[in-house]
């Protein structure tokens, strides 16, 4: 079988939806799901002279219940789409970030929520979600509620259509920006929908450059947008709201060698709309 589409959950709304979000992405590639619930154990600076310490019981029933709380979320995505060839809920210890970027080396996708339930709500992009976004390998996609009645859902239930709209993929003819546009082709193809390649520059726009890009997905409904502009992060962003995803590079052609995420990758997975994809090259 082919590498699994790996979401990382947690009870969250958040990760609920991401979760949703994956089981289609497994659906459509024809491949597994690995539904994923990292926890951290307990470390205690002082072990018992003698007997049982009373946290390390504490934390045998919190393994416990997370146990039984990963297998709800997987039977309910299981229930909700049949069509999945194979699903693995499953807790693992570690540092959720940690665990969720080393599952990616080997991922065809590695899906997130914004927030999880350790965010405050007043952050837009949660710590786990950044790190992975940041230093994850292949895909990464960040996923956001659809709507305040999909956050009072306890269950891994359907979305109203949540993958409607083109493709959305930025484009500046970097490399970075050429493993995105392979990536946003490949899932306008699975999704049978047209892919919108964006240019936002603050000095001019060869027409060639979106020209080549069109000709390396020949055989997609193709839109060419170029768009001169002071604020390219802000049209992105802007242009997110239209899209059923939305997909850049890790970097573009202004970033800096050893900046893990661009100025716009960084600004898309803050304050962008619905789903924002982050490409990096797999380094397996």
């Amino acid at each position: 079988m082919s590498a699994p589409v790996v979401v990382g959950v947690d009870g969250s709304p958040s990760s609920l939806a991401a979760a949703r979000y994956a089981a289609r992405l497994a659906v459509r590639r024809q491949t597994s799901l690995d539904c994923v619930l990292v926890y951290q154990p307990a470390v205690y600076a002082y072990p018992p002279m003698g007997g049982m310490d009373p946290g390390l019981l504490a934390d045998d029933q919190v393994r416990e219940d997370l146990d039984r709380m990963v297998a709800h979320i997987g039977d309910g995505l299981r229930q909700a789409y049949p069509e999945l060839t194979e699903i693995t809920a499953r807790q693992v210890p570690g540092g959720p970030a940690a665990a969720l970027i080393e599952l990616s080396r080997t991922a065809a996708v590695t899906v997130v929520g914004s927030r999880g339930v350790g965010g405050f709500e007043q952050l837009l992009l949660g710590s786990v979600s950044s790190q992975v976004a940041a230093h994850g390998q292949g895909p990464v996609v960040v996923v956001r509620p659809v709507s305040s009645a999909s956050d009072d859902d306890d269950d891994a239930g359907t979305d109203p259509d949540p993958d409607a709209g083109p493709v959305l993929v930025g484009v500046d003819g970097s490399e970075e920006s050429q493993a995105a546009l392979r990536f946003a082709a490949e899932e306008a193809q699975l999704r049978q929908t047209s892919l919108v390649l964006l240019h936002a520059t603050d000095d001019g726009l060869p027409d060639e450059l979106l020209d080549a890009a069109a000709a390396e997905v020949a055989g997609i409904p193709v839109e060419k947008r170029s768009v001169a502009s002071k604020g390219v992060e802000d049209t992105m962003i802007s242009a997110s709201r239209t899209a059923g995803l939305t997909v850049v590079g890790c970097r573009g052609r202004g970033g800096f060698a050893g900046a893990l995420l661009g100025s716009v990758s960084r600004a898309l997975t803050h304050h962008g709309s619905g789903a924002i994809g982050v490409v990096h090259k797999h380094d397996r």
